[in-house]
């Protein structure tokens, strides 16, 4: 009998969880002060993705100007884009509530789907690793992993990730007071290790071979543009946590430091292990396990793998949560649990494809195609169109309010303006084939490009009289 008690409990806890995709949380519900909202969203951003987006970013720039623009970078573009994150803090609303008011109900819908097929390849990159490290650890003590061993770890990784998040945002919780603090401490060990392995200056000094490309300049920007997607793909799930959060600059700080610091920390931490990896064995690898093992003792390595495990499993369980909450809110009706092992058996199928890492760059710059037109008009419709005025009703689909329904639940504007933003980063730049078509532009960076030029049509097109009076159809039913 008490263990059917527990189970309803918990179930009841993941379904209070999942209506607050749906429904307004109230400020007596509220959970998060600052340093829990900090802790999740570390380690949401802590994984060791951030070690392959280092050694990526080591390949194009030196050590100094991989220092700056992996902290600089980042930190600039979530200041900016994740300003609105302060209406999620305000109203207790997940993001994607707002942008029913900028896509439609069923626009939204359309995105929201979108996000997930770009996005939570995210994941299966996560168990990539992870099955890579293990495998590497195995191999120091002489055994090779067969590849279905391998596969069985990729699934497994996303698997126990996927059982916490059942569980909801409670065990989220507990697990990241614990994780991150350690997974920080890892951090600063990595370093140490680093610096201490090999001489200062090689690190510091250290300058990557770029001669193949036809101005020295076109590496530096393809950094900065790495750093930009890096970060930005983070929009999809930018509310879900800062909507528990008591206070608003507890909720947008928390964004940026958990996010831009933590994230960049361990982006630069994977850097320095890639160079040092790169002096001592003559191949630049961005697995840490096997940095450790080749710069240290294998026991240090050991201990290292246990919290390489826990930040993929770790960083599995928050993603799923919110993009389950993010599912909910456009499909109010399936069940939370259902739409989390959806996401599971999407990652499970990208493990078994087992390509993911392969295509690292492309995919990173494919996904900031569609993020930074999506964080664009999320920006200029909080602060310059909509100006933080909502219609609560509409936007939760309520009977006899329809101020968002648009064209038949769609609206064109702003999904043609997403499109634009794409067409804006295609043609400054292919991320497939890294073919440069309007220089003078790439000097923005596809990213930056995309998120200006989107939020500059958007709000001139909000400018024109008939444009106007159909996206602001809401101003009579103002209701925050």
């Amino acid at each position: 009998m008490k263990e059917n008690n527990n189970v309803n409990n918990v179930n009841e806890q993941i379904e209070k969880e999942a209506l607050f995709g749906v429904a307004p949380v109230l400020g007596k519900e509220k959970l998060y002060g600052f340093l829990d909202a900090v802790l999740i969203l570390s380690g949401y951003c802590i994984a060791t993705w951030s070690y392959t987006q280092g050694s990526y970013l080591a390949t194009l720039v030196g050590f100094k100007q991989l220092l700056i623009g992996a902290f600089a970078g980042a930190i600039l573009m979530l200041a900016i884009y994740q300003l609105p994150v302060i209406l999620s803090v305000r109203y207790g609303i997940d993001i994607w509530i707002w942008l029913k008011a900028v896509f439609g109900h069923r626009g939204v819908t359309v995105m929201t789907v979108v996000i997930i097929l770009i996005n939570f390849p995210w994941y299966a990159v996560c168990a990539d690793l992870f099955a890579s490290s293990m495998g590497n650890l195995a191999a120091l003590f002489g055994v090779t992993l067969p590849d279905f061993a391998l596969l069985a770890l990729r699934l497994l990784c996303v698997a126990i990730g996927t059982a916490i998040a059942y569980k909801g945002i409670g065990a989220i919780t507990h697990t990241t007071r614990i994780l991150v603090p350690l997974l920080l401490a890892l951090g600063g060990l990595v370093v140490i290790v680093g610096f201490t392995k090999v001489p200062f200056d090689v690190i510091w000094n250290y300058k990557p071979d770029v001669s193949g490309y036809p101005d020295s300049i076109v590496p530096y920007i393809i950094s900065i543009e790495a750093n930009f997607a890096f970060v930005i793909t983070l929009v999809g799930g930018m509310g879900e946590v800062p909507r528990l959060a008591k206070k608003e600059n507890a909720g947008f700080w928390a964004s940026v430091i958990g996010q831009g610091v933590s994230g960049s920390f361990f982006v630069v931490v994977g850097a320095v292990m890639a160079i040092a990896m790169q002096y001592v064995t003559g191949e630049m690898i961005d697995d840490p396990t096997l940095m450790l093992a080749a710069l240290s003792v294998p026991a240090l390595a050991l201990s290292s793998l246990l919290l390489v495990a826990f930040a993929n499993i770790g960083t599995q369980a928050v993603g799923s949560y919110i993009y389950g909450v993010m599912l909910k809110s456009s499909f109010k009706r399936a069940d939370y649990r259902t739409l989390i092992i959806i996401l599971a058996l999407y990652a499970g199928l990208l493990c078994v494809w087992g390509k993911i890492v392969e295509y690292f760059g492309s995919f990173l710059t494919i996904s900031a195609c569609i993020y930074a037109p999506l964080a664009a008009l999320l920006f200029t419709d909080f602060f310059f169109v909509r100006k933080q005025k909502l219609a609560l009703r509409s936007a939760f689909g309520l009977n006899g309010y329809n101020a968002y329904n648009y064209t038949h639940g769609i609206n064109w504007i702003g999904l043609l303006c997403v499109a634009a933003g794409v067409a804006m980063s295609l043609l400054v730049y292919n991320p497939v084939t890294g073919e440069i078509h309007c220089m003078p532009l790439f000097r923005l960076t596809p990213t930056g490009f995309s998120f200006l030029g989107t939020g500059l049509l958007y709000l001139l097109l909000s400018l024109v009289p008939p444009v106007r009076k159909y996206l602001l159809a809401d101003r009579d039913e103002i209701t925050v």
